[in-house]
């Protein structure tokens, strides 16, 4: 009988202890699985930082544009030929204001126009003949169109017509003789554009006020 049960003993014992040696250990992986998944996240955000992709980093900031040469682009004759377009209609649409603006700030605004800018143009030919350069006839480029919107122009919108193209011929002259005011190449051009550009500014402070009205 004590044989017996101690082999029936041993039986029972021998396929525990073999359960017990091939049972596969817990893994760092299994523990994580088991952990809440808020203490779950910070381990492995822990472990395994973010790493950006390199194109989703913020752009650096732009280049800051050069600054513009104060060096006129144009050649001479170039100057000349826009000085005189912008000349001619500033006296000509401003002829045309003394016949039918209808209010009388305009009108004086007008002969202001003929005055000042019939003066520069009178200096203009003189300063061209010396160089050799040549005087164009007749208006072209932007003041050849503002003059064709101030022509056709009549009535009640004459008058805003009028200055509406008056102050944008007035801005693009500033634009064309400031650069050449700033040269040192070229005194005598130098002085034109630089008495030019302090009419224009006047003029501009008084199509300022007008128009405000």
């Amino acid at each position: 009988m004590k044989l017996a049960a101690l082999a029936a003993f041993l039986g029972m014992a021998a396929p525990a202890a073999l359960l017990a040696q091939t049972a596969t250990p817990p893994t760092d992986s299994t523990v994580t699985g088991t952990m809440p998944s808020g203490e779950a996240t910070g381990v492995a955000a822990s472990q395994n930082p973010v790493v950006m992709p390199h194109s989703e980093a913020a752009p650096e900031p732009a280049t800051a544009p050069a600054a513009a040469s104060a060096t006129p682009a144009a050649t001479p004759q170039d100057f000349v030929n826009q000085a005189a377009s912008s000349g001619m209609f500033e006296v000509q649409s401003s002829e045309l204001a003394l016949e039918r603006a209808g209010s009388d700030e305009v009108k004086d605004f007008a002969r202001m126009m003929i005055r000042d800018h019939g003066e520069l143009n009178e200096q203009l030919k003189a300063m061209a003949a010396a160089k050799g350069l040549t005087v164009p006839a007749e208006i072209a480029g932007p003041p050849a169109q503002h003059m064709e919107a101030v022509t056709g122009a009549e009535g009640d919108s004459f008058d805003r017509t009028y200055l509406d193209h008056q102050a944008q011929a007035h801005a693009e002259a500033i634009a064309l003789f400031e650069p050449w005011a700033e040269q040192t190449d070229d005194t005598d051009m130098a002085a034109l554009a630089q008495k030019a550009v302090q009419h224009i500014r006047t003029h501009q402070e008084t199509l300022e006020k007008i128009r405000a009205d």
